[in-house]
């Protein structure tokens, strides 16, 4: 089983990208002293100006928040849990900043939906889903703590966040 984190809505949220997150040349990842195998440096058909690099200045920035409405996994995994028309994976690895950031997101996007659902699913964990509702003005950081899989897994569980 694979876990599987998304928000659902009624209206298609903005996507958020890692903001840690650089895209650079062979030229560039030589300039930072990061080590490139021998073959991409002696193929004479690699344009070595081009950014075609994923790169991080520290690890930790990897787990950083990212939404995205291009989800990993099917979206009829969504589907099977929600009844919203519109699905944005959700990835991170969760610390109380980033769930700062993404309570900030939830508010900034809740001005645009009558609710945002996030869920916390395994792949095919057809158990009895357990829901919270909340309203965005009563909404609490530690109401996103379900996310944090370090707490472990205990079934599908989402929240419901409403204006």
């Amino acid at each position: 089983m694979s876990l599987f984190q998304f928000l659902a809505s009624d209206n298609p949220l903005d996507e958020l990208d890692n903001p840690f997150k650089e895209v650079i040349s062979i030229n560039e990842a030589l300039e930072k002293k990061i080590k490139i195998a021998d073959f991409i440096l002696n193929d004479t058909k690699i344009n070595r100006n081009e950014k075609n690099i994923l790169f991080f200045e520290s690890e930790d920035y990897l787990g950083e928040l990212k939404i995205t409405n291009n989800t990993y996994y099917s979206i009829e995994y969504c589907k099977k849990y929600s009844k919203k028309q519109y699905f944005a994976e959700l990835k991170f690895h969760y610390t109380k900043l980033r769930a700062e950031h993404l309570f900030k997101y939830i508010a900034n996007q809740i001005n645009a939906v009558i609710e945002i659902e996030v869920w916390n699913i395994w792949l095919n964990d057809d158990r009895l889903k357990t829901t919270k509702t909340v309203n965005i003005n009563e909404l609490k950081l530690t109401d996103l703590a379900f996310l944090d899989s370090v707490n472990g897994y205990n079934g599908p569980e989402c929240l419901i966040i409403q204006k």
